[in-house]
């Protein structure tokens, strides 16, 4: 369902500077591996990105179980689950994506570990219409966490990417 949801300026850089702070707080050096680094990132972003007289938002984080028979991974496809609750006066919607996270880009990926995340994807397409690979850029010693569309790599075209923060 479709909605329309427009915030203040004051509002959406609240939710952009915790996002942003989020992903400073955690440190490559000491979270080197992705699923070490998804579930320190997942764990900075839980809580109130803003709460106010004009409204709140608050993310709600899921670092999807990958081990084990039966795991949610495996039956999912993704890594883990971002959820916002967003109100303004009377108006309340709860959002979320599901994505998978890579510490690479698609074009530097093994084609065996690029026709995974493509199997990883589809199986993100039965639980929603727009399944998302998380993107860690290394930029001169930090992580730039990147938004692209599973739908886009899966086929194979040029991904538009979105800061986290954005």
């Amino acid at each position: 369902m479709r909605h329309t949801l427009s915030f203040p300026r004051h509002i959406r850089e609240a939710v952009k500077a915790h996002v942003r702070r989020a992903v400073e707080a955690v440190s490559p050096e000491r979270f080197q591996q992705e699923p070490a680094y998804t579930a320190a990132l997942l764990s900075r972003l839980e809580g109130v990105a803003y709460e106010g007289t004009d409204g709140s938002v608050a993310f709600r984080t899921t670092n999807v179980n990958s081990l084990g028979p039966g795991s949610a991974e495996r039956w999912s496809g993704a890594d883990l689950a971002i959820t916002a609750d967003i109100s303004r006066g009377d108006l309340r919607v709860t959002k979320a994506i599901l994505a998978q996270a890579k510490l690479r880009e698609p074009e530097d990926l093994a084609a065996a570990e690029l026709g995974r995340l493509v199997a990883q994807i589809q199986d993100m397409k039965r639980l929603t219409r727009s399944p998302k690979v998380l993107l860690v850029r290394e930029l001169a010693g930090r992580r730039e966490p990147l938004m692209v569309s599973g739908r886009v790599i899966a086929e194979g075209l040029d991904a538009r990417s979105l800061t986290l923060p954005d």
